[in-house]
């Protein structure tokens, strides 16, 4: 138990806590001149683009489950149990490559991040007498106080609004419009249709509230992180659509 913890441990040094550490400081030391909101920001958009990839996969299937519709209506017509509904569906998935749940693996790969942020503001306090690499020195000058406003370590109620406020558009835009249903409104909806009613519900109106409880719980710093993060994958997801759409 002992050898697993060990490993566990330095698995999460290793692969999250040192190196988001250690680039907050160097940032901080080289680029921001002393200012950790700044610092924040530019590591966040540093993140968001090594996840690009896997955010336009996620963005890439929204879009193909909206050309999907019209054979997972003729699934529904051809296949009135539910069983034969939900094994045609996901067969239907397969052979256009997508995945329903990948919106929520973007969002999931996020949290080794943010539990390294708030490790970074909890045990390496100061800043800059944590775990530092060869090549990083401590800092010399620290300005917390983000735009003279905001203190990193403290709460802040306006960027845990903002950041779940920035959340609900971010998943109203990701969201494929699931068309009413025609005629009469007690018809029952297939595993699709209440598998992705599901879905939208969660992620649109859940998770922004579940996101500004525990930006606010936790730190300023981690709120500046959704708030910037969310603001990204918006610009990227408008990008994206508009550059598809041209073709």
């Amino acid at each position: 138990t002992d050898d697993k913890k060990k490993r566990g441990n330095f698995f999460w040094n290793t692969l999250f806590y040192q190196p988001i550490y250690n680039s907050l400081i160097f940032t901080i030391n080289n680029i921001t001149f002393g200012d950790v909101g700044f610092a924040i920001i530019i590591i966040t958009i540093l993140v968001k683009i090594i996840l690009f990839p896997l955010t336009k996969k996620s963005i890439m299937t929204q879009i193909m489950l909206k050309k999907m519709e019209p054979e997972l209506k003729s699934i529904k017509k051809d296949f009135p149990n539910k069983e034969e509904q939900a094994k045609k569906t996901f067969e239907l998935y397969k052979k256009y490559g997508t995945n329903p749940f990948s919106g929520l693996f973007v969002v999931l790969l996020q949290l080794p991040i943010i539990f390294a942020l708030y490790y970074v503001f909890y045990k390496g306090l100061p800043l800059g007498n944590g775990p530092l690499y060869s090549f990083v020195s401590a800092p010399g000058v620290l300005k917390e106080n983000f735009l003279g406003l905001i203190d990193m370590h403290g709460k802040s109620l306006f960027l845990a609004l903002l950041a779940g406020i920035t959340q609900f558009i971010q998943g109203y835009l990701s969201q494929p419009i699931i068309p009413k249903k025609e005629g009469l409104q007690n018809e029952k909806k297939t595993f699709q249709e209440e598998m992705a009613h599901s879905m939208q519900i969660n992620i649109k109106y859940i998770l922004p509230i579940f996101i500004a409880f525990i930006a606010y719980k936790i730190s300023a710093a981690i709120a500046l992180y959704w708030v910037v993060s969310n603001l990204c994958t918006i610009g990227q997801e408008w990008y994206i659509r508009n550059k598809i759409t041209s073709q």
